[in-house]
């Protein structure tokens, strides 16, 4: 395969092979749900655990601590119902678990035996509620909702030795819970900056990718460009000569011409020196255009994949879109040649209805693609720009019956009638 062209990148697989990174609303998109689902999965826990806690919490209330059973109800539904509100309103949640928890210390103030102010049920809840503010909400806040429980219960500390004793250790639980879930918090705002870096990686590699190719086809186009003006410059200077009788205002005006016509390939030169990057070295052979098709056919059917050329009338010769024809030829066949080895392949160029039409289509793979095949390349970037360039369309995608097929639409409109 020495005298197949390959192009500068990896051509599109025959199935459209992976993105090197999610484009960036994806990436948004994604990051979206995972913070509902998380949302959700929060509520969902949080709501049952509230049921636990109010089933156990009623019957330890009405008669452990001597609390009226609908004072217990109340009491018990304020403790365990401010879980799941705290999910949506946090400052609610807070405020009704602390309410909840003073209501109990001070209607179970009588029992004896039993730890109080903080039952244990109070403790588990004031957890609960903590680490659900310390994931969700900023650090101060589950911070003041740790601060506002331990301060309502502090006052019954002076009751006696196994008041303050509860109170402590309440308190030092409570704490204790909030660290870890400061920490789970603070590991969830690492994972975001990584997330949104990654958004900013996909955004800056798009473009970069789109920016390669065409800068890379704005290369391979500035031969046949600068070919055209090379043609205006000689006619306009050979004007005066081969034409008798010119006018005086004649041959200004094509004086002006052939001036135009070398201050646009000085500026073209420029432009290209621009392009091109440091390491690439310079092309010598002439730009390949259409009437290079069926020696491109020929080295990939010895390859061992078996092309079929169908070439219209009217064709064009040269020209932008005959060199870009050709390359998308090149690189739908480079793709085949990688990803679909011994596929039978069909390759149509015709002009219709003003359009450069150019169709390559393939079969399913006969034997097994190269190792090296897999991997996210820009053969469907620089088909998509070649044809956007010249004010077409491209199209591709995989075949109903399997395999491939792309198609290019090049209009020939801005690029002279066909030859």
């Amino acid at each position: 395969m020495d005298d197949f062209q390959q192009p500068t990148h990896r051509p599109a697989s025959s199935e459209a092979p992976p993105a090197p990174a999610p484009p960036a609303p994806l990436l948004q998109l994604s990051r979206t749900i995972d913070e509902r689902q998380f949302r959700a999965w929060l509520w969902v826990t949080t709501s049952l655990l509230a049921f636990v806690l109010f089933a156990v919490s009623v019957p330890l209330a009405a008669t452990i601590y001597g609390v009226h059973l609908l004072a217990a109800f109340a009491t018990s539904l304020a403790m365990a119902g401010a879980l799941p509100l705290t999910v949506r309103w946090p400052w609610f949640g807070a405020g009704l678990a602390t309410l909840g928890l003073l209501a109990f210390a001070l209607l179970s103030a009588g029992s004896d035996g039993a730890p109080w102010p903080w039952p244990v049920t109070a403790i588990v809840g004031e957890a609960v509620l903590l680490i659900v503010l310390g994931v969700m909400r900023e650090s101060w806040v589950g911070l003041a909702a740790w601060g506002a429980a331990v301060a309502v219960t502090a006052p019954f500390a002076f009751v006696d030795a196994g008041a303050a004793a509860n109170v402590v250790t309440a308190a030092a639980v409570t704490a204790l819970v909030l660290a870890v879930a400061l920490l789970l918090a603070q590991r969830r705002v690492i994972g975001a900056e990584l997330f949104r870096e990654r958004e900013l990686s996909a955004s800056e590699q798009q473009r970069r990718v789109l920016v390669e190719e065409r800068n890379r086809i704005a290369r391979e186009l500035h031969d046949v460009v600068a070919h055209g003006l090379s043609i205006i410059h000689v006619q306009a200077t050979s004007a005066p000569y081969r034409v008798e009788g010119l006018s005086d205002g004649a041959r200004n005006e094509f004086a002006e011409i052939a001036a135009s016509a070398r201050t646009a390939m000085t500026e073209m030169r420029q432009l290209l020196g621009v392009l091109r990057s440091s390491e690439a070295a310079p092309e010598m052979a002439p730009q390949p255009g259409l009437h290079d098709l069926p020696v491109l056919v020929a080295s990939v059917d010895r390859a061992g994949v078996p092309v079929t050329l169908v070439l219209g009338e009217r064709l064009p010769a040269t020209g932008l879109a005959s060199t870009s024809a050709y390359r998308i030829v090149q690189e739908a066949l480079s793709n085949v040649v990688r990803h679909a080895p011994g596929a039978a392949t069909h390759v149509s160029v015709e002009v219709l209805a003003g359009d450069l039409v150019v169709g390559v289509e393939n079969e399913a793979a006969t034997d097994d693609p190269a190792p090296d095949s897999k991997g996210g390349g820009h053969g469907l970037v620089g088909i998509a720009e070649r044809a956007a360039l010249l004010g077409g369309r491209a199209e591709y995608g995989p075949r109903p019956g399997g395999g491939y097929r792309v198609l290019a639409t090049l209009p020939l409109g801005s690029d002279g009638d066909p030859a």
